[in-house]
């Protein structure tokens, strides 16, 4: 906390001394203007146009950033996004070839490139690290950034680099993803735009505002200059669903009545059944609040240095709650039930009745869980530059820091023992029948009390030198050289409140479903499912439920089977080579990087499974090094056409989920990861080849070829483990088998005639690997076979118009044998143009109100089934000149 307050203060205190530095030439130039009426101001200067040039040209000028970047790479700018009905980053990403997005809550959060996992794959803010943190009680800590931080508003330019360079940071295994913001010296000086916005979703029928600001300044002497940005969005959400979870395999004894009940591993009449482990008919409810702050200075201090800072502060507010009437097989086997009619199909147990149990006086439920969650990143950036007539220099410092979760998880569950069924076997429906009915709220009395929370942090420093010089032989035109050093620390903690159960805290409370009515959402579930998907249920009131919660005496200790604390230094350097030529240009460099390791977490000491559990926290180092050569050239084989070729090797750590030497579980769901602190990064030799042609000044037709050979992948070991006595299906990671990912990127792009024009691009990924646990073809995570964007658009001098589709065939999450169903969003935006200052704004996202569908190994073990409703926007954005 000292260090941040510390931070922040050294940034203020900078822009204060600039301003005061430069009050003086202010007003000696304030005074020479004013004997000088014929003097024009900065206002006047090209540069100030560059922030409000029509939408053609800054289609010219993400093409030129293409065109002539040393690498194979595709970029948007902010006029670009500003077209676009795109919330935050990640939506605006996904417009862009190769990139995958993945949508949580209706929301785009996380990004893969060119079938890899969002995780596999590095964000940048201004080409450094930006901390990530996840308010999600089951979210597993990763690598990837949760760009729910990140409104699209504070963005300048999106670059995506799919063939590295020497001199940019390793870890990306698909592409590397850098986020410019607005830079101050690029930005009309004196002006303050204001948009306006007012957001309604068609499931939780609720009105939320959207605000954002931003407003430039500059010294008359034009070497000092400031941007502040300033954003907050709400959001009333609403997401209906039916899910399953714990799937696993498990053994059946078949009795004497031809009912099945549990049998040891490998003795049973029914051996490696996939069975569930439980679901429910849910409601998720949300109010997000997110706010964030970005402050730019540019100082050039005389003709050879200038110095940038850059401050972002972005914290989201995510309160939530979650109704769900569940169906528990998992537990009521394990209490007693017995299945008295089932069906298996495919190996799986579609289809099961399950008896009330006998060692147990309930046998399933239904769950209400209120949430206080808020989550938050912030980062401060120091860049000193140094362009001199032969050598130039860049010297970079920053801090990085996420952190937060979920400060108050409150579960109350409303049990009983009844005869139940459940129903798989139709594609997206999930059925249920209990002989207790789910609105009858008087036989469901409470079972369970818990109030849990957890929190996470993701800390990290960095200094970096970079030194280029130019060189005056033929064909050789920079070298260029540097280093970095890098320290990362990322911990969780979760703490578990104890003996919520009815010889406990729910005991005290005593209370049934009924002691709590609320009135249930209305629409739920339209479309989805049939007469027999559960689609009404009693709600609980939670703000009653609450009220009696806050009389009972939590107890919370710390649930060591979760802690975790990985640290990470790593120094790298590396040497490059720029060449050029009168038709070709290209860099050859290496860079090496040495990566130290620390795995530290609680470990169990072996005892009697009746024992109470001991625990002792435990550390294990593990050290690498990666030597990383890659080339890019770029011919010019006509003024329009021109081919690319690149040759890396590149890597990507593990997983902090993956590398915590712990087991990570959720008690409801009965499921759970564990950890391995010896895993190998992701390695792969890549290779790329490509034509583009740039046949207009806003037109282009692409072709790339992509390969990586990757050397092992994470596998995923799936076992029942006992924890808390509860009988679990933990997933263990191990590095596993290696495999090859090809592809084939198109794009096409043009203004075709009278403002109409098309921006389209196709990307085919083709994943092969063997599973080195099952001898057998399996999936790469994160690789969708096709995607796609379409978008249409018209433009002239009032109106602004378009439509733009995106879409992504199914692919494995990476959780588990979890894969995602085929998923397509259209989305579009409208914008009028009174004025030279004034617009009026109309987007709409999710026009089709497709759903989320995932699934389990095969489409008889479904995870979930997800709404999320369509979302519209309405408002004005107004420029004004301060001056």
């Amino acid at each position: 906390m000292i260090m941040k307050r510390f931070i922040y203060l050294f940034h203020l205190l900078m822009l204060f001394i600039c301003s005061v530095c430069f009050s003086q030439q202010t007003q000696n130039h304030q005074d020479k203007s004013s004997q000088d009426p014929t003097k024009k101001s900065s206002a006047s200067d090209d540069l100030i146009h560059i922030e409000i040039r029509a939408f053609h040209d800054s289609v010219v000028k993400s093409l030129n950033v293409k065109r002539f970047s040393q690498q194979t790479s595709d970029s948007i700018s902010t006029q670009e996004i500003g077209k676009f009905p795109d919330k935050n980053v990640a939506e605006a990403l996904q417009r862009i070839t190769g990139i995958s997005l993945s949508r949580v809550q209706g929301e785009g959060e996380r990004v893969g490139v060119r079938g890899t996992t969002p995780e596999q794959n590095r964000t940048y803010l201004n080409g450094q690290y930006l901390a990530s943190a996840d308010w999600w009680i089951s979210s597993l800590p990763s690598r990837g950034f949760n760009f729910t931080l990140l409104p699209a508003d504070i963005v300048s330019s999106l670059e995506v680099y799919k063939t590295p360079k020497a001199n940019q940071d390793e870890g990306s295994l698909g592409g590397a993803i850098n986020i410019k913001t607005l830079d101050p010296f690029y930005s009309e000086p004196g002006t303050l735009s204001l948009t306006s916005q007012l957001q309604y979703n068609d499931l939780s029928q609720q009105y939320d505002p959207q605000l954002s600001a931003v407003y430039s300044w500059i010294n008359p002497s034009q070497n000092f200059a400031l941007l502040f940005s300033v954003n907050h969005q709400q959001r009333s959400l609403r997401r209906d669903g039916l899910e399953s979870w714990g799937w696993h395999e498990r053994d059946y004894k078949i009795n004497d009545a031809g009912q099945l009940t549990p049998a040891k591993a490998q003795t049973g009449d029914l051996q490696k059944i996939w069975s569930p482990g439980g679901g429910g008919s849910a409601v998720f409810q949300q109010d997000r609040a997110l706010t964030s702050f970005t402050s730019s200075a540019t100082y050039h201090i005389d003709e050879h240095w200038t110095l940038r800072t850059h401050l972002l502060h972005s914290q989201l507010s995510a309160d939530n709650s979650n109704q769900n009437f569940l169906w528990q097989p998992g537990k009521a086997l394990d209490a007693g039930s017995q299945l008295s009619d089932y069906q298996i199909i495919d190996q799986t147990l579609a289809y099961g009745s399950l008896t009330p149990a006998t060692a147990q006086p309930f046998n399933t439920s239904m769950e209400a869980i209120w949430r206080e969650a808020q989550i938050q990143t912030q980062s401060v950036h120091f860049d000193l530059s140094y362009v001199g007539p032969w050598w130039h220099a860049q010297y970079q410092a920053g801090y990085t820091h996420g952190d937060g979760g979920t400060s108050e998880d409150n579960t109350a569950q409303f049990a009983t023992n009844t005869h139940y069924s459940f129903d798989t076997r139709q594609v997206k429906n999930i059925k249920t029948s209990y002989n207790t009915s789910p609105l009858n709220p008087n036989q469901w009395f409470i079972s369970e009390a818990r109030n849990d929370s957890q929190d996470g942090n993701d800390v990290g420093y960095f200094l970096q030198k970079d030194f280029s010089r130019d060189l005056s032989y033929q064909h050789l035109q920079t070298f260029r050289f540097g280093g970095k050093y890098k320290r990362h620390k990322r911990d969780f903690i979760r703490m578990r409140s104890q003996h919520g159960g009815l010889d406990g805290l729910a005991g005290q409370l005593n209370t049934t479903l009924a002691d709590y009515p609320a009135q249930f959402v209305s629409g739920y579930l339209d479309g989805v499912g049939d007469q027999h998907t559960l689609k009404e249920y009693s709600f609980a009131d939670i703000k009653t439920l609450a009220d009696d919660f806050s009389k009972l005496n939590f107890v919370q200790s710390e649930e060591k089977t979760s802690r975790f604390s990985i640290e990470e230094e790593t120094l790298a350097g590396y040497a490059m080579l720029e060449l050029a030529g009168d038709t070709y240009q290209a860099n050859l460099g290496v860079r090496v990087v040495s990566t130290w390791q620390k795995s530290s977490a609680y470990e169990r000491i072996a005892t009697l499974p009746s024992d109470q559990a001991n625990y002792t926290w435990q550390t294990k180092s593990k050290n690498y090094t990666d030597i990383l050569p890659s080339l890019n050239i770029q011919f010019d084989l006509t003024d329009q056409l021109i081919s690319r070729f690149a040759v890396a090797r590149v890597m990507s750590r593990a997983q902090f989920h993956h590398l915590m030497p712990s087991t990570n579980y959720n008690v409801t769901q009965a499921q759970g990861q564990g950890g391995n602190p010896d895993l190998d990064p992701y390695r792969a030799t890549q290779f790329d080849f490509g034509f583009e042609w740039y046949f207009a000044d806003s037109a282009l037709a692409s072709i790339a070829l992509f390969s990586k050979d990757v050397e092992s992948f994470i596998e995923f070991n799936r076992q029942l483990e006992s924890h808390e006595g509860i009988l679990m299906s933990i997933d263990r990671p191990i590095n596993g088998a290696g495999g090859v990912i090809r592809g084939l990127e198109l794009s096409y792009q043009q203004a075709i005639a009278y403002g109409f024009g098309v921006i389209a691009n196709y990307t085919f990924v083709d994943g092969d690997r063997t599973s080195q646990l099952s001898g057998q073809s399996d999936w790469i995570p994160g690789t969708s076979r096709h995607s796609a964007n379409l978008t249409a658009y018209y433009e002239n001098s009032f109106i602004s118009m378009r439509l733009a589709y995106n879409y992504r065939t199914k692919f494995a999450t990476g959780i588990g044998e979890t894969k995602m169903d085929d998923y397509g969003q259209l989305d579009g935006n409208v914008t009028l143009s009174l004025n030279d200052d004034l617009d009026l704004i109309f987007e709409f996202l999710n026009i089709n109100n497709e759903l989320i569908y995932t699934y389990d190994r095969n489409e008889y073990a479904p995870t979930a089934i997800y709404q999320n409703g369509r979302r519209f926007y309405f408002g004005a954005r107004y420029r004004f000149n301060t001056h």
